[in-house]
């Protein structure tokens, strides 16, 4: 049984392909099982069979959020009026627009690094509240599971934190962990699978698949327990 758990299509604004096509493009793999987790929104599966608020308009809140807070700290930003929420999302388009002063001086090296850290640290010039389009973790939390879904995070490592950090800050809200992400490391899919075990959390595994090739489409590392542990509440639901 092939199963990935991780895929973006273009709702993502960061994928390449659309649902119909991931869900070919898997079948042609042989995979039995796929999950498509879009950033943002759940347009895709509607694409497959309304949000009141669409992903463009909510990515037009986050970058009027974002200019307000560079004009109110003296932050230049190059080109405002080039920002397109139909081929980008706000953080990419501000990441380009600041000078290269300002991401030196704050180790900004990419899009992942600022959306991090002005969405996690408080202090940061450049920090929004997401909560201008996101509901609050507990609504979240209601939301999901009224639903009977399932909440996991995702690549633990990637989070610019100590994860065993990252790890206690979220294990009372989340059903389970994604122990193996490409790039993982065996020692590192090993603690993960442990500290799941631990904690009485679900385990996953996915690719994190964009398109582009930007990752391969198999999980490494996984022992035959971990293979079993996610089958079980995989075939349970």
């Amino acid at each position: 049984m092939k199963i990935n758990l991780h895929t973006h299509s273009n709702y993502s604004l960061d994928g390449e392909y659309d649902a119909q096509y991931l869900i070919d493009f898997f079948k042609k793999n042989n995979f039995d099982i796929i999950s498509i987790t879009d950033h943002d929104t759940c347009e895709a599966y509607k694409h497959i069979e309304d949000d009141n608020e669409s992903v463009d308009q909510r990515q037009k809140k986050i970058f009027n959020a974002l200019v307000e807070k560079a004009k109110e700290n003296n932050i230049n930003l190059i080109g405002i009026d080039t920002f397109n929420p139909k081929k980008e999302y706000a953080h990419a388009a501000i990441f380009r627009m600041l000078e290269e002063d300002f991401l030196q001086k704050n180790n900004i090296r990419s899009t992942s690094d600022l959306y991090r850290i002005s969405t996690i640290n408080p202090s940061f010039p450049l920090y929004i509240d997401m909560h201008i389009v996101w509901p609050d973790i507990k609504e979240l939390v209601e939301i999901i599971h009224k639903n009977n879904g399932k909440i996991f995070l995702a690549h633990p490592y990637r989070y610019n934190k100590n994860v065993i950090e990252v790890l206690e800050e979220v294990k009372n809200y989340v059903d389970g962990i994604e122990i193996c992400n490409n790039p993982n490391s065996e020692e590192e899919v090993t603690f993960l699978y442990q500290y799941a075990k631990n904690n009485n959390l679900l385990v996953s595994c996915g690719s994190d698949y964009h398109g582009n090739n930007r990752f391969s489409l198999n999980c490494q590392y996984l022992n035959d327990d971990m293979i079993n542990d996610i089958l079980s509440w995989i075939q349970a639901e």
